[in-house]
């Protein structure tokens, strides 16, 4: 018997012997007692690539990728340019507005088996005081804000906010996953000045492509 089919929980069971496609955990789900399932799926690794994204955010937040929702937490990212886009719902000035933390890696073992070459360079995108991520706290005309190519030249620079917005009950102020995890990845907290209220938020970031015509 096949080594693969010894192993009953493992991905590698469903691996096949594609030099074009790529199978990979999408996502997963489990239950108490310990039983649960799994989304696999094929992908063109010449598309682009499975991009992890975290986020936290002081207020209710709209998150779009080049002008759309993403699908999932890990949507399939062709290579290029583009753009993450927030709108957030209410802000306090003196904390942080949001954290941030968006990743490929190749060597990605825990959710990817294959016999197809990954392709594309290692990418983090990590909340930074750096003057990337950029904000306005007058509303856009349009949605076109959203994508890569809109002119945000009047657009300013996020502040570094190390601080989140206390909670309202301080025995239940532990801080949460979530913010340790983009703590681990690198992610700093960045803020808004002014008047609190709506802010919306722009990040333009590349996915090198590995093949270039």
């Amino acid at each position: 018997m096949d080594e693969r089919e010894l192993k009953l929980n493992s991905l590698a069971r469903y691996v096949k012997s594609s030099d074009l496609f790529v199978l990979e955990e999408h996502g997963h789900c489990e239950v108490p007692a310990g039983c649960g399932g799994v989304v696999l799926r094929w992908r063109n690794p010449r598309a682009g690539v499975p991009f992890t994204m975290w986020l936290e955010t002081d207020g209710p937040c709209e998150m779009y990728l080049d002008g759309t929702t993403p699908s999932s937490a890990r949507p399939l990212v062709p290579f290029g340019t583009h753009v993450l886009a927030f709108e957030i719902a209410s802000y306090h000035p003196a904390y942080t507005t949001l954290m941030f933390a968006g990743m490929y890696k190749p060597d990605d073992e825990i959710h990817v088996q294959t016999t197809a070459p990954q392709g594309g360079a290692e990418t983090s995108v990590l909340s930074a005081a750096d003057g990337s991520w950029t904000y306005s706290l007058d509303e856009p005309e349009d949605d076109a804000w959203t994508r890569p190519d809109f002119d945000d030249d009047g657009w300013l620079p996020m502040e570094l906010r190390p601080d989140r917005r206390p909670a309202e009950d301080p025995e239940r102020d532990a801080e949460p996953y979530r913010v340790r995890r983009l703590k681990q990845f690198g992610a700093v907290g960045l803020g808004v000045p002014g008047r609190g209220g709506r802010v919306w938020i722009r990040k333009v970031f590349t996915i090198s492509d590995p093949h270039p015509a």
